[in-house]
């Protein structure tokens, strides 16, 4: 992956503040910022209309099995393109096809933890009594590195071979998850158990960036067997209030795992599978940061978690045709004779 330090004008002049301390930055985009604030507030209502998407095919038991049927004929057609993986990763993705979880210590390079770690001095410095702190598209697009990380060889490979299909990247999102209350707050609804909806398969690399453990808002789940049956003794299982009301009812706290591990802990997880939440922060905040990957074809995106276009044409040079790819579906309108 090249060094996108001098991406552009606007992207070398955010990096300045980043790196001199500066809360402020000035970018010649006034659209980035009102689309930041745009997504945030539809944020909830894009979660619903994946919501119905995906339980039209629930409540609907014809359209639903032929839609099933296409997919995983399309996986079946894709089985023998699958890329060739590690003996590590082939164990990885044996956990994550048995128990819908992996937990690992990530290597990330030294560029990408440190564009990591100026993103959580903005996250640290901001005042707020939200529950959660997030980077927004426009931050992303002033330093890149964390962005196009995403890309790299070693996730789309597991993003392949976990979805059955050629993945899609949904994006990054660096965040801070702080001790206030998250009632009134959509976060709240990340705070119970739930499922995405983004596809039916989702790959998400979610990458501890402090120190976690019970009281520093760990990332809970439960196992893929235990949630395939909680889903199965409901009659619409994409409800989130009626998911959080079957797990507190039905899985023990002995089956609710979380995952506490040092910084650089990585866990790789299904989320449109397996139920999980975040567990409220009681003592210390948490700062991580996730990676999303999906089929071509998702129920929903997040616009906060992709690069503007502008900023995605002006990686284009610097991409292969398979990363390249990977990002197509994101309205990057063609630009210096490319398409």
């Amino acid at each position: 992956m090249a060094d996108h330090t001098l991406l552009s004008p606007w992207a070398q002049a955010g990096r300045n503040g980043l790196e001199n301390g500066s809360n402020t930055h000035h970018i010649p985009s006034s659209s980035w910022g009102i689309r930041d604030l745009a997504t945030r507030g539809y944020s909830a209502a894009k979660r619903r209309s994946g919501f119905i998407q995906r339980a039209a095919l629930d409540w609907s038991s014809h359209l639903g099995s032929r839609s099933e049927a296409r997919y995983e004929a399309r996986r079946s057609l894709h089985a023998g393109n699958l890329p060739d993986v590690s003996r590590e990763q082939r164990d990885l993705l044996g956990e994550l096809h048995e128990t819908g979880v992996a937990v690992r210590a990530m290597q990330m390079p030294l560029a990408v933890l440190e564009s990591a770690e100026r993103f959580i001095e903005i996250l640290g410095s901001r005042p707020t009594h939200e529950p959660c702190a997030k980077t927004t598209s426009r931050e992303l697009a002033w330093d890149p590195t964390v962005f196009t990380w995403g890309l790299s060889e070693d996730l789309l490979k597991l993003a392949e071979c976990h979805i059955g299909l050629p993945p899609r990247y949904l994006g990054v999102e660096v965040k801070r998850e702080m001790a206030n209350p998250a009632a009134g707050h959509s976060h709240d609804a990340v705070r119970r158990w739930h499922l995405d909806h983004e596809d039916r398969r989702i790959f998400k690399v979610i990458v501890y960036l402090s120190d976690v453990d019970g009281t520093s808002a760990p990332f809970g789940y439960i196992d893929l067997p235990t949630s395939a049956a909680v889903l199965k003794g409901l009659s619409h299982p994409y409800r989130a209030a009626r998911l959080d009301e079957a797990v507190r009812a039905k899985v023990p706290a002995s089956e609710q795992s979380q995952v506490h591990g040092p910084r650089l802990t990585a866990i790789y997880v299904d989320t449109g599978q397996v139920l999980h939440r975040v567990f409220p922060a009681q003592g210390s905040e948490r700062y991580s940061v996730t990676y999303a990957y999906c089929g071509k074809k998702p129920f929903l995106t997040y616009p906060q978690l992709m690069l503007p276009p502008a900023a995605l044409r002006e990686l284009r040079d610097e991409l292969s045709p398979r990363q390249w790819e990977a990002l197509r579906g994101n309205r990057i309108s063609a630009a210096r004779g490319r398409r």
